[in-house]
Order: structure tokens, then sequence, then C-alpha cells
């Protein structure tokens, strides 16, 4: 029986490196006995970059959609993996979506309703689907876990860079508190598929991208673009973006300028230099975040939280002033690198990389 390894994330722990890396090898990949399907050709309509490709997110938003055409899609999707299923001896999907999606109300069945009372129900019920869209299938599901504390720091920053959130830290946190319990998360999990679980922090020594690969047991890891190494941009830089989403001036090109100002290393001194911050206000706040997210998850042991936290983030009217004035001094001499890039699609995080802040 073909082995299907669905690998949920969880977010902010290289999955689009490793996503690149097989979407960018899928010859080699086929030459091993192992298919990356593109879901993009059987399911959804948006085509925006190749990066949004490279991964499956089409398989999770049809199931949390499930109207008329979804189920088509992935009844049309399912029929092809049943076709192929004999060429290969393992299918590996990819999506970090799977970790936080929830399902549309409106297309619930009636025996989804009965169980769909509280988010963790409503959770299952897209496990329950996935499930059943893999039924004859040899599945588990693959997750990697990132210390709360530092999980939840690095998601606010995405939602804020990368996302449409202007949330405060503090506000983000209430937000779908689902995401920061990992027992809840594995109980989910395990309902429907066998689950191996893993410390991202302790997977990141020795290389991520080769543990990556060990874990999907597909063989030795491939070159990679150290482009796709996605970084965080300073929190203070974070501040500074989530200040301009609440300008309502600022375009939607303006505001993704911005974010290339804040990923280019040479701009680090706008925002705090090599200084380190916080967005947790003390240990104690930080502290008891964990102890909730992990209440349920004996199994996960992650190394300890440094005794002491940064000095808390701040930015102020004059902080954003002095960046705004640099962005806009930087636009007018960069005006023609920043069209090209814009004109070759290269997302804002694809810089050279550097340590995160």
């Amino acid at each position: 029986m073909t082995k299907v390894i669905i690998h949920v994330g969880s977010h902010k722990t290289g999955t689009t490196l490793l996503q690149s890396v097989l979407a960018r090898n899928r010859s080699a990949l086929k030459a091993r006995g192992v298919y990356y399907p593109e879901t993009f050709r059987f399911m959804g309509t948006k085509r925006s970059t190749e990066v949004s490709t490279m991964a499956h997110f089409e398989l999770p938003k049809a199931l949390a959609i499930y109207g008329a055409r979804e189920r088509e899609e992935l009844a049309r999707f399912r029929q092809h993996l049943l076709d192929v299923r004999q060429e290969y001896k393992k299918i590996v999907f990819s999506a970090e979506t799977f970790y936080r999606m929830l399902p549309n109300k409106t297309n619930l069945t009636e025996p989804e309703r009965t169980v769909a009372k509280n988010v963790r129900g409503l959770r299952s019920v897209i496990f329950a689907r996935l499930a059943a869209f893999l039924e004859g299938f040899d599945a588990e599901i693959l997750v990697y876990f990132r210390r709360p504390d530092s999980f939840a720091e690095s998601m606010y920053s995405e939602g804020i860079v990368n996302g449409k959130s202007i949330r405060s830290f503090d506000e983000f946190q209430s937000f779908q508190k689902f995401r920061f319990d990992y027992g809840a998360q594995l109980a989910t999990f395990k309902e429907y598929f066998p689950v191996r679980s893993f410390v991202f922090e302790e997977k990141v020594k020795g290389g991520l991208l080769e543990n990556y690969f060990a874990d999907l047991g597909i063989g030795s890891p491939f070159t990679h673009d150290a482009a796709m190494e996605r970084r965080a941009v300073p929190k203070r830089a974070t501040l500074w973006l989530r200040r301009c989403k609440l300008v309502a001036a600022i375009e939607k090109r303006g505001f993704n300028q911005r974010r290339l100002f804040a990923y280019l290393p040479e701009h680090r001194g706008y925002f705090g230099g090599e200084n380190r911050y916080s967005f947790w206000e003390n240990t104690q706040t930080r502290d008891a975040f964990t102890e909730r997210a992990l209440r349920n998850a004996p199994e996960l042991v992650f190394p300890a939280a440094p005794s002491t936290v940064p000095p808390l983030c701040a930015w102020t009217l004059a902080d954003h002033q002095a960046a705004e004035d640099a962005f806009h001094d930087w636009r007018r001499r960069e005006q023609d690198w920043i069209k090209e890039r814009r004109k070759n699609r290269i997302l804002p995080f694809m810089v050279d990389p550097v340590d995160d802040a």
C-alpha cells in the first residue's frame, strides 16, 4: 500500500524551505519513488506566485470550504492519486495551513454539525474529511512544534508582516487560541491518523533540511536556494509595519516595498541594530503562556527558555517618522531595482539570509 505523509507544519519551522526544495526536485523525487503532487493543477484557481504553488494549500482549503466545486475537485484529485499510486512508494503533502484551518460552517453536513460544537470539533471535521479523502492509503501525519513562547512571537510577526493582522501582541494571543494548545492539536491529529511529532529546536541541530528528509524517509537532501530560508524581520520593524497598516492611505504596493525595506539586512540599524527585544513583558507572562500550551502534551520536551527576557519591544512616533523618512529616501534611490524585483515577482523575504532578530 502506498504510504502518504501529510506534513502539517507547524508554521515557522522551516516549512517554506522544505516545500521549495521538494517542489524544485519533483523529477529527482520521482526517481526515488516519491510523488510530490502539484495540487494547484487539480484544485483552486489562484496562481499568484511560484512560492504559493510549492506547497499544497489547495488541499486543506478545499477540505475547509467543501462546497460543490471543491467536492468535485477533491474527487477528481483522489482519483488521480488512485491512478498513479502504483508508480510510487510514497506520496508527500506539505501545507502548514492544515495546522490552523477551520471549516466553512455553511457547508457542514448534519453529522458534522453534531461534532462541530466548538473549535476542537470544527478542527475534527477537517481531518475527518481528510481521512475520507485518503481512504485506502497508508497515511500518517508529520508535525513539528516550536517552543511555544518563540512560536507565538514568530507567528505574531508573520501575521503583521506577511498577513492581514493589525492586532497587538496581547490581542494576538487570544486569537485562535487552539494554535497554541499543542495537546489539543495532537489529540485532533491522532483521532484520525498515526502521528509523528518532533521538536523544531532539536531538529535544527545537525541541519534542518537533513532532518526533514530523514523524517520523511526520502533519501539525502537536495541543494537549496538560501533565499528560501525565510528569516524574520527585526521585531521593531514588525511594529513599524503594523503602524503602517493602521494608516489607510498606504496602498498594497507601498506596504510591500516597506516589507522589502524591513527584510534587507543593511536596514537593521533603523530597527535597533543588533539589540535584542521581546514581545513578552516579563518571564512570568511568557512562562504562564508556555505552561498553558504544553499542559496536555507531556511528550513534547523543549529546551528551557532563557531565565530573562530582552527589553520589551516598543515603537514611538519619533521612531516611526525616522523609519518612514529612511524608507522614502531608499525608495527614491533604489526605484529601478525595486521595479525589477516586482517585474520578476521576487517576494520581499527573498534576500540574502541573516540571523533572526
